[in-house]
């Protein structure tokens, strides 16, 4: 019985992440597609770039907020989600704002969590590629722990040393 509950709830919850978006289809492009390099400078040649990004409006009035869609060089989407400002030359100085969601290549969603004012705030969620799910616990930009918490595939959960966290995000 424990095992049903347990693959239901895996089940579930890849179909969560596969159903959510952040970006409305009837988000209003309001600026010049920009693209980037791999080391996220700026370049205006888009046989230079690794990825290009829109940005985006979506909503009306008090509602309205400023949202982004990144995409690899196939098309492919890439992330999404809002923003306070894009730095249009150096990406690494962009400040996220509100939910985001990364992407692997082949579409599947890679990272979930919300950002306040360029910072991680909140639990983050790392899609890894053997089926585990990683969570991180962020205040203010900074984990909560020196750890993260692994759940794998079958149920069975880790503590693994933040230093490692760096690595399964590339």
């Amino acid at each position: 019985m424990k095992k049903i509950i347990l693959l239901s709830a895996m089940m579930l919850m890849t179909v969560v992440s596969f159903g959510r978006t952040r970006v409305s289809e009837k988000a209003v492009v309001v600026a010049d597609t920009i693209y980037y390099a791999a080391d996220q400078l700026c370049v205006n040649n888009p046989s230079q770039a690794s990825y290009y990004r829109l940005l985006k409006q979506q909503g009306t009035g008090l509602n309205k907020e400023d949202v982004f869609q990144d995409f690899y060089m196939d098309g492919t989407l890439k992330a999404e989600g809002g923003y306070n400002f894009i730095d249009l030359n150096n990406d690494k100085n962009s400040q996220l704002n509100g939910e985001v969601t990364t992407y692997y290549v082949n579409g599947k969603e890679k990272l979930h969590g919300k950002y306040v004012n360029g910072q991680r705030n909140g639990f983050f969620t790392l899609q890894m590629r053997d089926g585990s799910v990683a969570v991180v616990d962020y205040r203010n930009g900074k984990s909560v722990y020196d750890y993260f918490m692994v759940t794998r595939p079958n149920g069975t959960q880790e503590k693994r040393p933040l230093s490692e966290i760096k690595s399964l995000l590339q």
